[in-house]
């Protein structure tokens, strides 16, 4: 098939194109002008330069598909580029191009926690662009992961980064909060396996890896595979967390954690996987060989020197 990709030279999408061509697919892509990295493999690739947030660049990306898989999200607003403009407004305008293109199939990307009634800005977003792409009409399916790991990753090059620096790791309070990392290839796998499985139409599924990790039990093992032993961990009351990282949001352009993060850090709740499974015929990865498969490669992507 020819299958249109938004947020194709993002981490997750450059895993989801490299999936299309090894299945011989077509990819068209709709990339920013200031994003045109290169993407490999170069052939069977189609690139309109172009912002989700304009329609009608969206509706000519989409033109001569048959498919979509949609992608392109944020993790901090920067601009213009708001929870708003680019969840909310790109969901609307991608389901439009769907419909003027004459494509069924849309795979939609969320997030696990995504609701109305969520505390963070970033999960009431992902929620609305769900209601979209449920109300569209389309053959629709939804994944909802929640942390993606990886070696280009943004969130495990900021933790290899953490347990890389002199001193303790820090924690947020005891370090009871519950991760469910599930890797990148797993989700390209799902995400384009979709599109041949009828039985996906019309499912929104929670997605997870098969280990339930407190954070500091997360923190060890990324400092263990990277570093070659555990580091010694230090408790910060949450309360100081919160105060520090309000004041770093409006101190720093780029703060570590955002209060909005932390606030999603401390709500997360581990997700059911036996439907994933059950749907996708899939048994994810675990975390620790994952990670030590990937690990030269991440230690380089987060400037941290071989031990």
């Amino acid at each position: 098939m020819k299958v249109l990709v938004t947020g194709a030279n993002g981490f997750v999408g450059r895993s989801v194109v490299a999936r299309l061509h090894a299945e011989g697919h077509t990819v068209a892509t709709l990339v920013r002008p200031n994003s045109l990295r290169p993407l490999a493999p170069a052939d069977n690739l189609e690139i309109t330069a172009g912002d989700l947030r304009d329609s009608a660049v969206v509706a000519q990306a989409a033109r001569g598909c048959d498919a979509a898989i949609h992608l392109a999200g944020i993790i901090r607003e920067r601009g213009p580029n708001t929870f708003q403009a680019v969840h909310v407004q790109g969901a609307e305008h991608m389901v439009s191009a769907c419909r003027s293109a004459g494509m069924r199939r849309l795979i939609h990307l969320s997030s696990h926690g995504a609701a109305l009634g969520a505390a963070a800005p970033y999960l009431r977003s992902k929620e609305a662009g769900e209601h979209l792409v449920r109300e569209s009409g389309l053959d629709w399916t939804i994944l909802r992961p929640g942390v993606i790991h990886g070696p280009q990753g943004e969130f495990m090059i900021t933790m290899a980064r953490m347990v890389a620096r002199p001193g303790p790791v820090p924690l947020i309070g005891r370090g009871l909060q519950m991760l469910q990392p599930v890797w990148v290839d797993d989700i390209a796998r799902m995400l384009v396996g979709a599109l041949a499985l009828d039985a996906t139409v019309g499912k929104s599924v929670e997605v997870g890896g098969p280990d339930l990790l407190e954070l500091r039990t997360f923190l060890q093992i990324v400092a263990r595979v990277l570093l070659g032993h555990e580091k010694w961990q230090l408790q910060i009351p949450t309360f100081a967390v919160r105060a520090g990282a309000w004041v770093a949001a409006h101190a720093i352009e780029d703060p570590p954690i955002t209060p909005d993060e932390l606030r999603m850090l401390l709500a997360a709740v581990p997700c059911d996987i036996r439907p994933m499974r059950e749907a996708f015929g899939l048994d994810p990865a675990p975390f620790e060989p994952t990670l030590a498969a990937y690990a030269a490669e991440l230690r380089a992507a987060a400037g941290i020197a071989d031990h």
